[in-house]
């Protein structure tokens, strides 16, 4: 178990988290010429809500696997990876 790469891997998730936020907010504002959906705000359309839901989750999934992917390449992630798995059992 590698105590620094959990440390790093969870400063890449948030960073990631973060920089998702801004990203959706830049997207959607391109996308539907508004500011998001509040999530408590029950008289937006089902449709704008689910589309919302869709380009907010791909542009995390993007996102976080960019910044997780260069966190492990600063901290050389070949030697994270290359460790082997621990026994079943």
């Amino acid at each position: 178990m590698d105590i620094g790469w959990k440390i790093v891997s969870a400063g890449a998730g948030i960073v990631s988290g973060i920089i998702a936020n801004k990203v959706v907010d830049v997207v959607w504002k391109g996308i539907a010429g508004r500011t998001r959906p509040e999530a408590d705000d029950l008289s937006e359309p089902l449709r704008d809500a689910l589309v919302f839901g869709i380009v907010s989750s791909a542009v995390g999934a993007v996102v976080s696997e960019l910044v997780v992917r260069r966190a492990a390449k600063w901290y050389g992630f070949e030697s994270v990876a290359r460790r082997p798995a621990p026994a079943a059992g």
